[in-house]
Formats: C-alpha cells, structure tokens, sequence
C-alpha cells in the first residue's frame, strides 16, 4: 500500500526472510522529488528499507543490495515504519548500468529481489490490498515544503509544530530571521516592529518586494503581506 507524504513513498506488506528463513514483513520508502505542486520524478534508484537484512532460501543474505544500516525520520502518520537500511541496486540492462524509467518498474524490482525467497519457501504476497488511511495534516505553507524530507529533518522539524515565535524588531537581521521562521512549521510567528519602512530597509530585505509601493508603511504589515505568499497562516503583525 502507497502513502505520500512530501517527498516519501511508503510501500508497505513485503515479505522477506530473516536469518532464520522465517518469513517477515517489511516496508519499502523512496524519496520522491517534486517538479511542481502535483508532479514528481525519481530522486535516484535507492530506497530505505524498514526491516532486517533479507535473506535467500538457503540462508545466505541477499547480495547486491549496496547501502546499509541507516535511519529515517518519518512523519507521525507513519509510526508503524521504522527504517533500518538503505538498498542500492541499479538495473542492468543490455550489458549497462541505467535507471529506472518510472517508479514502478523501481518498486517491482526491489520486491523482486527482497520478496523472491519468500514468495518462493512460503507462497507470501506483497498483493495485500490493505487500506492505509492517507492521516495527512493540513498542511502551514502555500508551497510544498520539500525541504524538510529532502534534508532528513522530518523529527527535527516536527518539534516546532506547535511553536509561537516572537521576532522584535524586523530590521535588517530581524527581516533574515522571519524569512527562515515563516519556512517552519510553526503554529504562529509575531512579528514586532512600529518603525516605517525606508529604502535603506528595502536594500537589506530578503525576497523580492516592490519598495516604491511599500515605503512609508509600517514594517510589520510590509513583511506580514510579503510572508502569506509562502504560509497559509499563523502570521500575527
């Protein structure tokens, strides 16, 4: 089963084989790359893996699967995965090295290679056709934060969800400051400033704005209008 969230997809139910050649369920997630606010390509031919090593009928582990132990924070929404590895296995087609051409043909591969020895000692499935419900949360920002899962930060990021941030004076540093505090996923940023907007503000300011529209208006409200273009929220001049 698919579950999208920023840039992962989860594929849950794979079966392999522990060392024992016990048959085990694992998950499968790959990083997806966003083109625009609807499309996504591949980030490369790697995948995480949430389980132990898999292993063939024998006993012997799986080779050709590169990567090794490693971990990654994922959304709330997905507590019952637990990565635990990285696979790297590139296609060897016509005598070279090449990519996938879609997620699919990626996907099937390594369930090939993981599920093979599983499906053949114990007749599993990864054809579960279990209903995962999306749990997707209302997302803060106007544009996709692909940021976040990009940089592995997910668990570092989720700590300031429920955060009220306070910004005194939105000067020349105050301005930087709010530019990187609007591209959190806080719950409300405050911004404080009663002094006007001058050029040599206009000079020092982050993004793009439009001085001659804005001079002589507080700050506050300047960078309140300028920052809603990034969040769908949370901004109290």
């Amino acid at each position: 089963m698919a579950y999208y969230r920023y840039l992962i997809l989860i594929v849950r139910d794979i079966p392999y084989l522990d060392a024992e050649c016990q048959l085990q369920f694992g998950a499968i997630v790959t990083t997806l790359v966003f083109t625009d606010q609807l499309h996504v390509i591949q980030q490369d031919h790697q995948v995480f893996f949430a389980g132990a090593h898999p292993h063939n009928i024998d006993g012997s582990k799986i080779g050709n699967l590169g990567g090794g132990e490693t971990t990654l924070a994922l959304s709330s929404a997905a507590r019952d995965v637990t990565v635990q590895r990285q696979f790297s296995n590139k296609p060897f087609k016509n005598s070279v090295w090449s990519s996938f051409p879609d997620f699919f043909e990626k996907i099937e591969s390594y369930v090939r290679i993981i599920s093979g020895p599983a499906i053949e000692r114990h007749g599993a499935t990864p054809l579960t056709f279990r209903v995962v419900e999306p749990g997707i949360e209302e997302p803060v920002f106007k544009i996709r934060d692909t940021l976040t899962s990009r940089a592995e930060i997910s668990e570092l990021s989720a700590k300031f969800k429920d955060e009220v941030v306070a910004i005194i004076g939105l000067g020349g540093t105050g301005a930087y400051v709010l530019d990187l505090m609007v591209k959190t996923p806080v719950r409300e940023v405050r911004g404080f400033d009663g002094d006007e907007y001058h050029v040599h503000n206009a000079f020092r300011s982050p993004g793009s704005l439009h001085p001659e529209q804005e001079f002589g208006r507080k700050k506050a409200d300047v960078y309140q209008e300028s920052m809603r273009k990034c969040v769908a929220g949370g901004w109290c001049g």
